[in-house]
């Protein structure tokens, strides 16, 4: 098959895999040996010893697209645990987590499924999730192979309850064609926002009637891809480390939104929040009315098939305030029913998923970037045109998806109020001391 075939395939899905995001996420060195202990191959609870009893572990996770690599990260573990047998069973997302609540309340969940971050802390608070630490410590199991802010998204009380198969992070993409008309230079690591607002302008085109029919910047209304980002190099963000205060009213996070949204009303170089709803920012960036915009890793293959090999992606511009630059970063994990009537074989097999080799076969698929430290070499050479690099560096500089026990209530807030600023019905401060006041009651709810 070839790269642009898989690409079209990914794009059946992938509206519903990424859409939101919760989703919508490391180097590129060849692991070393002292790796091996995460192997499948090698693994050391994969060859211990059982009773030889039949089990059957059932499985669920939500995207059509991973199904053939985890098919064979299936039929390899079968292959080595012969009394195994995994049943998966694909739901999709729009019925995936109503699935999951169902079947935990009814105590007949999965016994290994895919978790999010956003979902975590009420799984793990409800007792629903298997607690992994135990069996980690056991065998030996090097969780520094994998991106430290997502382990410690998927920990609670200081144990691991759940690995992540895949991360994804968030890079500013542009048309190369487009800068090339323009005479000029590709974005690089030395650019900031002020250097944006700068070429935004430039690659802002109007038309002999007044009207922008090109755009410098989409300035999107998204959180894990979009001004997320943007409060947090700021030296802002959403949420304390205690979970506890909301950090949507300090006057970094506040100034970090009112960026964004000085770009679409002030500087008039991006769409505004109503022609973002008719078409969204990406859409417009791939259909080349945009010249740059900001994306996850996710959205990769999709901007690609849109534009080939005239897309490229660059670091994040630094805030000119704190002279840094933060990456959100997501990935999803497999976990196991803290209720499974198997708990050592549900191990061995998420064991078996999180492995390096199976993290190698996710790799070659070329769609997402495996978790495991070392494996993302495939993923980033599948499109060497666009600078796929770009991703894994931003693991060093990233930054956790904000959590608490009721995300979804203080999220449901941030997205109303944030979309009222976006459609310039109230400024980033107005809104922002909204989120935090509301956000604030829902957090002290959860002691």
């Amino acid at each position: 098959m070839t790269k642009r075939q898989k690409i079209t395939a990914f794009l059946l899905c992938a509206t519903l895999v990424f859409a939101c995001l919760l989703s919508g996420c490391s180097g590129n060195e060849s692991s070393n040996d002292t790796d091996a202990n995460n192997s499948s191959s090698e693994n050391k609870t994969e060859k211990s010893a059982d009773s030889g009893k039949k089990v059957t572990l059932s499985m669920m996770y939500w995207d059509q697209v991973q199904k053939p690599a985890i098919d064979k990260m299936i039929a390899s573990f079968e292959k080595d645990n012969p009394n195994i047998k995994v049943e998966a069973t694909i739901v999709p997302w729009a019925q995936y987590w109503e699935k999951l609540q169902t079947t935990t309340v009814g105590n007949n969940a999965p016994d290994v499924f895919w978790m999010n971050i956003p979902n975590f802390p009420k799984y793990a608070d409800n007792g629903s999730l298997l607690e992994l630490q135990k069996y980690i410590d056991r065998d030996g199991v090097d969780v520094s192979n994998y991106p430290k802010d997502l382990i410690d998204g998927y920990s609670y009380n200081d144990k691991v309850y759940a690995v992540p198969e895949q991360y994804d992070t968030i890079a500013l993409v542009y048309n190369k064609e487009i800068f090339d008309k323009a005479g000029i230079k590709y974005p690089d690591d030395t650019w900031t926002w002020d250097t944006l607002r700068e070429n935004a302008k430039k690659l802002t085109v109007k038309g002999d009637d007044g009207k922008v029919t090109q755009y410098g910047f989409a300035s999107v209304n998204a959180n894990q891809s979009g001004y997320y980002n943007f409060m947090v190099m700021n030296g802002g963000g959403m949420i304390s480390e205690d979970h506890k205060t909301s950090l949507f009213d300090k006057p970094e996070s506040i100034e970090a939104v009112q960026f964004l949204l000085d770009l679409i009303y002030k500087d008039g170089v991006s769409p505004t929040g109503q022609q973002m709803i008719d078409t969204t920012g990406e859409d417009l960036f791939n259909s080349g009315k945009v010249a740059m915009t900001t994306i996850g890793s996710w959205y990769v293959p999709i901007a690609y098939e849109a534009l080939g090999d005239k897309v490229a992606v660059a670091p994040l511009p630094m805030s000119p305030n704190t002279n840094e630059r933060k990456t959100i970063i997501h990935g999803l994990s497999w976990a196991g029913y803290a209720k499974t009537k198997h708990p050592e074989e549900t191990w061995k097999l998420i064991n078996h998923l999180i492995s390096k080799d199976s993290m190698a076969l996710l790799a070659k698929e070329g769609i997402t970037i495996p978790s495991y430290k070392g494996m993302e070499g495939d993923w980033v050479n599948s499109i060497p045109s666009m600078n796929l690099q770009v991703f894994i560096d931003a693991a060093s500089y990233s930054y956790p998806y904000p959590v608490s026990l009721k995300s979804a209530e203080w999220m449901d807030v941030e997205a109303k109020e944030l979309t009222d600023a976006w459609m310039n019905k109230q400024n980033a401060d107005q809104a922002m001391k909204k989120i935090a006041k509301q956000m604030n009651e829902i957090l002290a709810s959860e002691k």
